[in-house]
């Protein structure tokens, strides 16, 4: 006789409880990540845009898009806007906690940081 191969029941479950688990923690992180891309892309805009601008119509600027984006982890005052040798940097640095299972999380701190790219003023 042959012996018999291939994946016991027990072996399948195994298998099963590990990528269902890998599956639960990566659809509980991608908000947190879709979230980072749009805070990246408002600030990448208002930058550019917000050239020569005073901070408070850059933090409004913020406002609005983040009102649009659904953005509720970083606040307009929460930004940090410098201009500093004719070009405006706005960054910003935050954390976004995810909850797994009970009292388990993942932390993730992110920093962004853009300029304007452009020469503010005389």
């Amino acid at each position: 006789m042959r012996k018999q191969q291939g994946l016991s029941f027990f072996g399948f479950i195994i298998v099963a409880v590990f990528v269902a688990a890998v599956a639960v923690t990566f659809f509980k992180v991608i908000p947190a990540y879709v979230e980072y891309f749009n805070i990246k892309k408002t600030i990448k805009t208002i930058a550019k845009e917000g050239a020569g601008q005073p901070p408070a119509e850059v933090r409004k600027s913020f406002s609005r898009h983040a009102q649009i984006d659904d953005i509720e982890s970083v606040q307009a005052t929460d930004l940090q806007i410098q201009q500093t040798g004719g070009v405006m940097n706005v960054s910003v640095s935050y954390q976004r906690t995810v909850p797994l299972v009970a009292n388990i999380s993942l932390l993730f701190n992110f920093d962004i940081y853009e300029n304007s790219g452009a020469q503010v003023g005389p």
